[in-house]
């Protein structure tokens, strides 16, 4: 059965993009997210109503699957779907689609409820999931785990990013988009602006917080098909907080 089904467009402008004139991972994830916030609005659980539980929506997962980037200049659709739930955990499934309707881009995600006291997750409050309509299961399809840097790996690319106040978004943490600027950023431009993800699976594992120091780590390998890819790490004083890998082809 699923849940309710949401949509809405946005015309993608200049800083929606990146050199390459497509539209950036981070800001798919941030238009992604606010077609969620509207749909939540529109359903009348939005960010003033949750933060009366003292609660904040925190995602712990991403799987993309990316057949097409979107080019600045150019309208896309955004979809959304919170399709199940358990105790703990809601599903959510998003869509990009081109102004003809081809998909261009569909993305699995799982989120939690955070404790804005205790920083940590609970119990799903019937009253803020209950309007999506997702089905109720007791476990939820499990994404793919994310594939790990060996620990013996020699060749590392490594840079550090200080988190700033400008990071933090209104639950107090680290904007999820953030992540992935830090995930990429790590490697060479001359790449970025060569290649496309095609797919990618990102795994949050703690929460980033202002202060903090992130080093990032990537290396270049392939997949089991043989196809082109990136593994990433992000720590905080040496230990994981947040893990990804990203299959690319050239543009």
């Amino acid at each position: 059965m699923a849940g309710k089904k949401f949509s809405e467009k946005h015309r993608l402008v200049y800083y929606d993009g990146d050199r390459t004139y497509h539209a950036s991972i981070p800001m798919l994830v941030n238009l992604m997210v606010l077609a969620s916030e509207d749909q939540s609005e529109q359903l009348g659980v939005g960010t003033s109503e949750v933060m009366k539980y003292g609660v904040g929506w925190v995602v712990t997962q991403y799987v993309m699957e990316i057949a097409k980037l979107p080019k600045i200049g150019t309208t896309i659709q955004l979809g959304t779907e919170a399709t199940a739930r358990n105790k703990f955990f809601c599903e959510r499934h998003f869509s990009v689609t081109d102004d003809q309707g081809q998909t261009l881009m569909r993305v699995n995600s799982n989120f939690v409820l955070m404790n804005h006291k205790t920083r940590r997750m609970g119990n799903l409050i019937p009253e803020l999931v209950d309007p999506y309509g997702s089905d109720e299961v007791k476990r939820l399809a499990r994404l793919p785990r994310v594939r790990k840097i060996p620990d013996d790996q020699q060749e590392v690319m490594v840079k550090t990013y200080p988190v700033r106040y400008f990071d933090l978004d209104t639950n107090g943490h680290v904007n999820n988009s953030h992540y992935f600027e830090w995930l990429l950023d790590v490697l060479p431009a001359d790449f970025l602006q060569t290649h496309m993800p095609t797919r990618l699976n990102i795994q949050y594992h703690k929460e980033i917080q202002y202060g903090h120091v992130v080093t990032s780590q990537a290396i270049k390998t392939t997949d089991e098909k043989g196809n082109m890819q990136t593994l990433h790490k992000m720590l905080v004083n040496g230990e994981t907080y947040c893990e990804a890998e990203c299959t690319w082809q050239s543009l």
